[in-house]
């Protein structure tokens, strides 16, 4: 029993430290990379948090804008989604560290993105063999996709992270029927649901595991409603505060289906064809997916990973546009995809049945996940890439320039990056003069902008500049709110 405790352990540190590494890469970049902006909003909260207020029911990005078309104007810059749970902790680290510096930020991502991998390994070693389980950690700690998305300044590691968790703890739970491990799977699901609402939908492979040990006798059992209510109730009571202010939500409706995408030519082309074979599995990892659904099931895991894998497409397709749009959104289609990976290489590795033909199959099998490895960094490797760097530049001249409690303006078609960069409360975007004296009656004190268009050059014409480069411009609207 010692030698597999210390053989699990050092499985572990070995995940967590190779994982830990990997996502480094390029840790101090700017909030300007792939997805800018919904980091930009994200790293607000917590630098509002260290700046501002600590207030947890109340977080505040920069933004004036309102939040979607059609939205309420939002002068509290309220950013009310999911709890800030990320943001908070980024924010101690600020604390901690005596300032704001996103690489803080980024290493909370960093950590449980990490300590995912690990989790993963020992939720699989629970239900599949030992290789299996550690090459399930292993694929979750290198996929490509998953290095990118574990070090971006999102909410949505820490969720990944916490969802494995929940089912982890569930199965130790189950295992052992214990109080106490039901009331920490309970509580680890309940900070899943509120840091992102999808994890709902890992009540199938939760129903699965909890109907496999007691069948029908489950709705017997008193605990059962109790981790039921204490996993959900959280989430209830942070929707009814937030749903007050539906100035600072996001309008969300569209992530369901629009454009009645659903199960269009589109909708199979993009999350099947783009997303899982070429970005997340890259090809190679995307043949040992289906490979592991084939594979013959050990009796302990049951149908468990079908069961998280339907959780996943189900989610997937109810928010069917959300999950068309955005690529980050498959996110949780990644855990249970390394355990499937995992297990289509040891399918692949157990049916030779000559020398030959193991040969054949283990230069198969490596041959895979090489592919998938090379194809998949091909396919991410631009994600790190800062290609607006004028934004940055135009932002730390803002931040040197005007006064701390400046009020500016950076338009940037609604993307709240450019905005952040200033390290300033302003709006995310200028449609119109009208809308400019709108901005100015409303307190916007000055204007940065990297292009130079209409309302651009006629600003600059008519108002103060306080400094012009090739790159940018940044104007003070003192005394213009009338030219």
């Amino acid at each position: 029993m010692k030698t597999k405790t210390l053989g699990r352990l050092a499985g572990s540190l070995f995940l967590f430290f190779l994982a830990f590494s990997l996502r480094l890469h390029k840790i101090d970049n700017p909030v300007a990379d792939w997805h800018s902006w919904r980091q930009a909003d994200t790293a607000a909260v917590s630098r509002s948090f260290y700046q501002e207020e600590f207030n947890l029911l109340y977080p505040r990005a920069d933004n004036f804008y309102p939040m979607s078309e059609g939205s309420l104007p939002n002068p509290e810059r309220y950013f009310l989604n999911e709890f800030p749970f990320y943001n908070s902790l980024a924010a101690g680290l600020y604390y901690l560290n005596g300032g704001v510096n996103e690489v803080w930020a980024r290493l909370v991502s960093v950590f449980f993105s990490s300590l995912g991998a690990v989790l993963l390994y020992l939720l699989a070693s629970q239900l599949l063999a030992k290789r299996t389980a550690f090459l399930s950690g292993l694929f979750f700690a290198v996929l490509p996709f998953n290095i990118y998305y574990g070090r971006v300044i999102m909410p949505d590691p820490t969720f990944i992270c916490l969802s494995i968790l929940s089912l982890y703890l569930a199965v130790c739970w189950l295992k052992k029927e214990n109080f106490l491990a039901g009331l920490a799977f309970s509580l680890s699901l309940a900070l899943a649901i509120l840091v992102k609402p999808y994890a709902l939908f890992l009540g199938l492979p939760l129903a699965y595991l909890i109907l496999s040990k007691w069948g029908w006798k489950t709705f017997q059992r008193s605990e059962i409603y109790l981790f039921l209510i204490f996993s959900l109730l959280p989430f209830g009571l942070w929707r009814w505060h937030i749903n007050r202010f539906p100035e600072g939500m996001f309008g969300s409706g569209w992530l369901i289906n629009q454009g009645q995408i659903r199960f269009s030519g589109a909708f199979f082309r993009w999350l099947i064809f783009e997303r899982m074979n070429r970005l997340i599995f890259a090809s190679g990892g995307f043949v040992l997916f289906w490979l592991g659904l084939a594979a013959p099931r050990r009796k302990k895991e049951g149908l468990f990973f079908l069961a998280w894998l339907l959780g996943a497409v189900g989610y997937m397709t109810y928010f069917a546009r959300g999950n068309v749009t955005h690529d980050y959104y498959q996110l949780p289609l990644v855990p249970v995809g390394c355990c499937l990976m995992a297990k289509g290489v040891i399918f692949l590795l157990g049916i030779g049945r000559d020398w030959l033909s193991r040969l054949i199959n283990r230069t198969l099998a490596l041959g895979l996940v090489l592919l998938m490895l090379a194809f998949g960094w091909y396919e991410v490797r631009g994600f790190f890439n800062i290609n607006h760097p004028e934004i940055v530049e135009a932002g730390r001249a803002v931040d040197r320039l005007t006064p701390s409690k400046a009020r500016v303006i950076a338009p940037y078609q609604r993307d709240p990056a450019f905005l952040y960069q200033t390290n300033r409360s302003g709006w995310s975007a200028l449609d119109s003069a009208e809308q400019l004296r709108e901005f100015i009656t409303d307190g916007a004190t000055h204007y940065v902008s990297v292009n130079f268009d209409e309302i651009t050059n006629h600003l600059t014409g008519q108002c103060p500049v306080l400094e012009k480069t090739e790159r940018y411009v940044i104007v003070e609207l003192e005394n213009c709110i009338n030219k």
